[in-house]
């Protein structure tokens, strides 16, 4: 079984920080860091691209006033980004701008250096199944919905060219209701109502309500789907596309050597593949990876020469934008980036980089996780508090917490779950060598396999146990309260940052002290689960 890296890289493991040799929990480190983009020197013209773009949202001037910082000489800042989601997205979208503004006031204050919270909103992506879905969880009942699917002519079309589709305005009036009664919910039913109107784009409405939020903290939002920017891109596009040969080889040893640590891709490349993606028809039609052949480059619609990438760039920059391992490239090319903010996943793909970095003449800033919280609204809270619970108690099935309430019968008990699934899974274990002989790319199908039967296991014991439950007389209302607090706190198994969004949360608690509770839980390094009560 591969190794995790993240694991081993914030342990400070010598095989990840071979890899990948950043100390995220040092402070040191990080000092060493700001020095580093203290010396850069901003590249021309993008401040007044970021204040054009700020003319557009709400207004604050503590934002004004970051960005005037910016374009001084030795300014600093620490980014982090995200799809955007519709409403938001999952939570952890508001925990990495918590911990970005969070870590760049640390750093500020530690090195006497200016130092900026960017957000980089990640426009250029086209995945819109995983964009317009939402889910939140209203005193304990499970809220989700559904953007209209796009349509064949709207496919692999960058987000920044989408329109939000009129079923937003449908889903909106829903929450509307939903939302009523909580003492917050006109304030963020109107929050959310002044940015996502049907026919924007989804990175205006997703950037209006990020502004609002973090409209005190001086969060500055990039949007690299502009000409400008994309202007400003180019460089990196080009070097993306003229040393694709070059670049595929070291990736391609950069996974060898993950390999024989023990560690897998985070991101899965193919030799011949560029990192840049090409849009054939323009910047607002679909978007394709070019192939490398021969001199040139194959695409769905065609096979297109170097040269003619070469002139398509000079010509019209928006026909090109960025893969997950090349927005990093870009952004530190553009920025005096300190510290870039990420998940595990987005953390771990950073070490496929270094070498690709060097190739471009790029220094890799500090690449730190953001933090992580487990948010308790004042609802769930009392909710816990009847069932003599702990939030983190809610980490376990729903099964082992109805256990405290009720003794089993024996064929019941904890045994059950080995009995049902450990047989899948060391027989998983025992194909899982020969299934990476065929495609190492399988690993995650395993895994996906794995914790999807492991779900589907949890839900039938636990309908067992409810129902054993309701036969022993003890009632519904604990088993209720109990579905309660692990919808809102651990959805289907999974952690709430993960899934619900912010909007819930805040109508119970207002918006300013759920952003004004992260921040200051985010000012600590250390990626460790932490519970947040507003």
């Amino acid at each position: 079984m591969a190794s995790d890296f993240f694991a081993q890289f914030i342990a400070g493991e010598a095989d990840a920080t071979t890899l990948l040799p950043a100390r995220p929990l040092e402070p040191a480190a990080w000092d060493e860091a700001a020095s580093r983009a203290g010396r850069k020197r901003l590249v021309q013209g993008v401040v007044e691209e970021l204040q054009r773009q700020a003319a557009s949202l709400p207004a604050s001037p503590v934002r004004q006033a970051a960005l005037t910082a910016l374009g001084r000489p030795g300014t600093t800042c620490v980014v982090a980004g995200q799809q955007v989601g519709v409403f938001l997205g999952p939570l952890y979208t508001v925990h990495k701008a918590a911990t970005a503004v969070a870590r760049a006031r640390w750093l500020g204050e530690r090195t006497g250096r200016a130092c900026i919270p960017i957000f980089w909103l990640q426009t250029e992506d086209h995945d819109w199944a995983e964009v317009a879905r939402f889910d939140g969880c209203v005193r304990g009942r499970w809220l989700s919905g559904r953007l209209a699917p796009e349509s064949a002519a709207e496919a692999r079309v960058s987000l920044a060219h989408r329109r939000l589709p009129p079923d937003v305005e449908v889903h909106l009036g829903s929450l509307s209701r939903a939302l009523a009664p909580l003492p917050h919910g006109a304030e963020v039913t109107a929050l959310l109502g002044r940015h996502y109107v049907a026919g924007r784009s989804p990175g205006a409405a997703f950037a209006g309500v990020l502004a609002e939020l973090f409209a005190d903290e001086g969060l500055v939002l990039l949007d690299p789907r502009t000409p400008a920017m994309a202007a400003r891109a180019a460089p990196l596009v080009q070097f993306a596309l003229e040393e694709n040969d070059a670049i595929s080889t070291l990736l391609e040893e950069r996974g060898a050597a993950l390999a024989r640590f023990g560690f897998q891709e985070q991101v899965h490349t193919r030799p011949d593949a560029s990192l840049a993606f090409f849009h054939p028809a323009g910047a607002g039609g679909p978007r394709f990876r070019p192939d490398r052949d021969g001199d040139g480059f194959r695409t769905p619609l065609g096979r297109v020469t170097l040269a003619e990438l070469r002139a398509r760039l000079a010509d019209d920059p928006l026909s090109f934008s960025t893969s997950a391992l090349l927005r990093p490239l870009v952004q530190d090319s553009l920025l005096p980036t300190a510290a870039t903010l990420g998940g595990p996943a987005e953390c771990t793909y950073f070490a496929q980089l270094p070498p690709v970095y060097a190739r471009a003449g790029l220094e890799l800033p500090m690449i730190a996780p953001r933090a992580r919280f487990r948010v308790v609204d004042p609802w769930t809270a009392s909710a816990l508090d009847r069932l003599g619970l702990l939030p983190e108690d809610t980490d376990q099935p729903v099964h082992a917490l109805a256990a405290r309430l009720h003794a089993w019968p024996a064929w019941m008990g904890a045994s059950l779950r080995e009995r049902l699934l450990g047989p899948l899974e060391r027989q998983l274990e025992a194909v899982r060598p020969e299934v990476l002989a065929l495609d190492p790319a399988l690993a995650r199908a395993v895994a996906k396999t794995r914790a999807h039967v492991a779900r589907g296991v949890d839900r039938f014991i636990g309908r067992l146990q409810r129902a054993a439950l309701v036969s022993s007389g003890l009632g519904t209302d604990a088993l209720e309260a109990l579905a309660q607090v692990t919808a809102a706190l651990q959805p289907a198994g999974r952690p709430q940052e993960r899934v619900h969004g912010f909007w819930a949360i805040a109508a119970e608690v207002g918006p300013r002290a759920l952003v004004s509770s992260l921040v200051s839980a985010a000012a600590s390094l250390s990626p460790e689960l932490r519970t947040v009560r507003p």
